[in-house]
């Protein structure tokens, strides 16, 4: 896969797990952090008049959680993928995040070279979910 070149925007409320990410992410020259904030409000004003191509969101923040950002930025600007990174890999969960519209979803635990390839997807237009079941896609649909 040849990497694009990309931006990106972060909201977390663990600052030692941001602030690794970011630190993480230098060694990848294609990635650049233009925003980081520790919830989803503090985001928002940061990121109005320079937008991202992605925004990686915790789940579970103060002020304004992953979801209420990804509705929100969803809804004014919809050229921006969205990224949830969560400890929590509950289908029902993934299932929840599909149905909002979110890009992709990753786990915490995921390898830094996961976390560049995932957001080169999204770069690209594609999605990334885990599944679970065989039919988790299936059963989606038929809902």
């Amino acid at each position: 896969m040849e990497l694009q070149p990309l931006t990106l925007a972060i909201a977390d409320d663990h600052t030692l797990f941001r602030k690794g990410v970011i630190e993480i992410l230098k060694n990848f020259e294609e990635i650049t952090v233009i925003s980081d904030a520790a919830n989803g409000a503090e985001l928002l004003e940061k990121i109005e008049g320079n937008l991202p191509d992605i925004i990686m969101l915790d789940l579970e923040m103060p002020d304004m959680d992953g979801i209420a950002v990804a509705r929100y930025v969803l809804s004014k600007y919809r050229k921006v993928k969205i990224l949830i990174v969560s400890m929590y890999g509950e289908e029902e969960l993934v299932k929840k995040l599909l149905e909002e519209g979110v890009h992709g979803y990753l786990l915490k635990s995921a390898d830094p070279e996961e976390l560049r390839e995932v957001l080169q997807l999204l770069r690209n237009g594609k999605t990334h979910y885990p599944v679970f079941t065989p039919n988790f896609f299936a059963q989606r649909t038929l809902r």
